[in-house]
């Protein structure tokens, strides 16, 4: 089958393509996906770097989002049947013409949701979702701070916020994020990263803190969390109490009730760019930056 192997830890040029790649054999609790929708996710640049760690041997098929039909089914699955449209968010392998998924991570896609979509959703805003909905459980009389509210996990965390009743709302960006977000939702608190302090502009603090940035934000945003807050970073550790690191759990209940927020338009899908699966296109997504919105390569 066709995929794109990374050969080793590095830049772009690691990422090769090739024809040649064994088509996955599932398991009695998979299904086999003939993908239509892959994302680039920031996770799939740090894997690709070797900044997630080198434990895994190359070369692999990288990867991190599922948009396709299924083709196949283990045994043991049930609740599927060959020919629904799904998605998933797997650790590796979706940058490949067919994947293997284990049936709890797997969602089915509704109607009104194109393949695009689903991709460009399955990794961050899935992200987003089970923080905001588990992992801090928001409620509704919480002041609530995103930390890089332009990212997809930070975009989609907004709207989930937003969604359970939250009026107190604040968001970090920088460059073009900050007007995007005001234009997005006139009703945030849009904060500039790099010229605003954190205490001049919530000096009452915040309940809730997600953090997408790490480093010296979280340091900053923990000077307006509250005594008795909670803040769940992705990408730092620190020795308060009050923080916990925050990881995907691929769950694919979770992924279908986000995906039927997207079919009823409650949650919003940002596509900057869509281009043809293959390795210059992956090269060339994988090194631009501050992109708003997601990168989806389509296969055809």
């Amino acid at each position: 089958m066709y995929a794109i192997e990374m050969i080793d830890y590095g830049d772009v040029d690691v990422l090769v393509a090739t024809k040649t790649a064994v088509q996955p054999i599932i398991k009695p609790t998979q299904v086999l996906v003939k993908q239509h929708a892959t994302a680039i996710d920031p996770y799939d640049v740090k894997f690709r770097q070797g900044l997630m760690g080198q434990e895994k041997t190359v070369p692999l098929i990288p990867g991190s989002s599922v948009a396709g039909e299924i083709i196949a089914l283990g045994e043991e699955v049930t609740g599927f049947t060959i020919g629904d449209r799904v998605a998933a968010s797997p650790h590796l392998n979706s940058y490949a013409e067919f994947v293997a998924l284990g049936r709890k991570t797997v969602a089915k896609i509704p109607d009104n949701v194109s393949y695009a979509q689903a991709a460009a959703l399955a990794l961050g805003a899935q992200t987003g979702y089970q923080i905001i909905t588990e992992d801090l459980n928001v409620q509704a009389d919480e002041s609530v701070l995103i930390l890089g509210g332009a990212g997809s996990v930070g975009l989609t965390a907004l709207q989930m916020a937003k969604l359970r009743g939250v009026n107190e709302i604040f968001t970090t960006a920088v460059g073009e994020g900050i007007s995007f977000l005001k234009q997005f939702d006139s009703n945030l608190h849009v904060i500039d990263a790099r010229a605003d302090q954190l205490v001049k502009i919530i000096p009452e603090g915040v309940d809730v803190i997600l953090d997408t940035i790490g480093h010296d934000t979280l340091k900053q945003a923990l000077s307006v969390l509250k005594p008795t807050g909670r803040l769940v970073s992705l990408v730092g550790d620190d020795s308060d109490v009050r923080v916990t690191h925050g990881y995907l759990k691929s769950n694919g209940e979770q992924l279908r009730d986000l995906l039927q927020l997207v079919s009823e338009d409650k949650i919003k899908v940002i596509i900057s760019d869509i281009k043809p699966f293959n390795v210059e296109n992956l090269k060339t997504f994988q090194t631009l930056k501050h992109v708003i919105g997601k990168l989806v390569l389509t296969f055809e």
